[in-house]
Formats: C-alpha cells, structure tokens, sequence
C-alpha cells in the first residue's frame, strides 16, 4: 500500500493558484517531499515543457539553515550552468515563509531508482559513460570552487535521454582549496571517513569519496563494507580489474593520497571512454579539445561537436 500524500499547509495552498498562473500550468500531487518541501512536476505553457517546482517552507527548517546554507544553495543554484548539472530556470520568493526553484523536469528518476530497477549497471559502456559524466559535473564546480557536499545516487538524476545531472545544492559551498571544513554534513554511506571520525577535511577529496562509493554501487549493485580502502571487499566475478582500481583509489582513507578528476581520466578503466559524449531533445554532442598548437592562447580549448541526430 502507496503512503498517502503529503500534507499542504493553507500557505502552500494558497500559493499555489499563484504559482500555476505565473507557470500557465496545473498542479496535481507532489512527486517528492521532504519535512520541509514539497516537489511537484508541472506542465508549463510557459517554457512549453514539463518542469520541477520545489516549494521551501522557511519556517519548517532550523534558523541556522534559513540563515546559512539556504543561501548558499540559492545562490549556487542560481550560478551554476553545466550539461550534467540540474538546470535552475528561475527562483522566487511570492511569500516570506516560501522559497519557489523551478528547475527542469528529468523524468527517468534518481540513479539509485535504475539501480533498484537493473539491479547493477553494465560497466562498458553505461556504468564508464555514466561515471564521467558525473566526475565533469564535479570537476566544473571544482574548478569554480564549489564543493557539493552531497553526492548520493538520490541526488543524480536522469533525464530522457538517460544522461545524468547532479542536482541539490542544499550543503554546496564556496571554499578555498587550503580551506578545511569543520561541517559534517551529507549523507553517511557516503561520507568520508573524516567526516565519520568528526575531523577536519578537504571537501574537493571528500567529494571524490563519494563518487567512489557511487561508482562502486552502480557496478555492484550493494554498498561498499565502510572500511580503509586497501580492504574494500568485492564479488568474486565484479567489477573488472581496471575498475576496481579506480574504486580503490577513490576510496583511499589518505586524502592526499585519494584519487581525483585527473586520476580517474588516465585511470585505464576509463580509457574505455576517452571522450565526453551527453545528448539534448535534438542531437547527441561529444566534447573535443584541441592541442595546444592549434590554440590561439596556447592552451587545451573545448568544443562540442554534433556526431549524430
């Protein structure tokens, strides 16, 4: 038996006329809640498409969330625009206790959803194809400095092309790469074992921990034993060799010492996938760089090209 729906405060309720005017759509029933937020898919007329609505009720939350990291997701969800990133079309802020992202819709769910459903994902070329596109995701807010703090396989998504976007940038913050955090915050399989010995932290390296978990249960299909990595223990007939190299690497205790954007590029599990290969409604694109000697300013510069549709 389906648990009910989520309750609507009067406030909601009374918002939501508003909302479906602005949006020239209609709401039904929330797809997803929270203690503190309701999600809901919307047809909009406006932007012609199926869209998220998420609706923050201020006055459920802690001040400390209200004042600090509400914000700081605000903010960066606002800034950020990348292919494998959630896409924010707009914030508002209609009444005092409510905060209103609309996003755009992705409607083949959350990556632990197809994991549930496939029970693990084929390495070549789904799981490879798949795990570069959530390290570009990162790597683009790293090199912005933003860490994001809560990489989970509820937090990446699917649009309907399959490919994959990294949404909820609820603990995402701007830090400088000496800077140590002292926040404990995401989500505990996922957490790196300085957050579980409450220590301070790099949170560029502990966001490649959790990819590493990530990966490790998109190919096997169950969590990695929460162990150093030397001792990660995996089925006898999976991943291949080269993967469980790289998870290893991800998953390394030492910070230092733990693998990154670079590492998992040259890792020869990823060799499979050189290239950096997403799809919208209309064509499929592939990320080419050219050498430095073709390059005006003599650096690596990005295209994308269209190889199909």
């Amino acid at each position: 038996m389906s648990p009910p729906p989520p309750q609507r405060s009067s406030s909601t309720e009374q918002l939501i006329p508003i909302l479906s005017q602005s949006l020239v759509g209609s709401f039904t029933s929330p797809i997803a809640s929270t203690a503190h937020s309701l999600v809901f898919k919307v047809h909009s007329n406006v932007h012609h498409r199926d869209v998220a609505v998420k609706i923050i009720n201020r006055k459920a939350l802690p001040p400390t969330i209200v004042d600090k990291f509400l914000p700081r997701e605000i903010e960066i969800t606002i800034q950020v625009r990348h292919p494998h990133l959630s896409r924010c079309i707009s914030v508002m802020q209609p009444i005092p206790s409510k905060i209103v992202i609309v996003s755009d819709f992705y409607e083949r769910g959350t990556l632990l959803e197809l994991i549930l459903k496939e029970q693990r994902i084929k390495e070549i070329p789904l799981a490879v194809t798949m795990f570069r596109q959530l390290i570009e995701a990162v790597h683009y807010l790293h090199q912005r400095n933003i860490t994001h703090r809560d990489i989970k396989l509820e937090n990446i998504l699917l649009d309907g092309n399959g490919d994959l976007k990294l949404t909820d940038f609820g603990f995402a913050r701007c830090v400088q790469r000496r800077e140590r955090s002292r926040s404990f915050c995401g989500t505990r399989p996922y957490s790196c074992p300085q957050i579980c010995q409450y220590k301070t932290y790099d949170t560029f390296a502990a966001d490649y921990y959790a990819c590493g978990i990530v990966l490790f249960t998109m190919v096997v299909g169950k969590w990695p034993d929460q162990t150093p990595s030397t001792h990660v223990a995996f089925p006898d007939d999976l991943p291949s060799v080269p993967c469980r190299r790289l998870i290893i690497s991800l998953l390394e205790e030492d910070e230092l010492l733990r693998a990154g954007y670079d590492e998992c590029l040259n890792s020869e599990w990823m060799s499979h996938q050189s290239n950096w290969v997403f799809a919208d409604h209309s064509f499929v694109y592939e990320k080419v760089t050219k050498s430095p000697l073709h390059s005006p300013s003599g650096s690596d510069v990005s295209t994308y090209m269209n190889i199909s549709r």
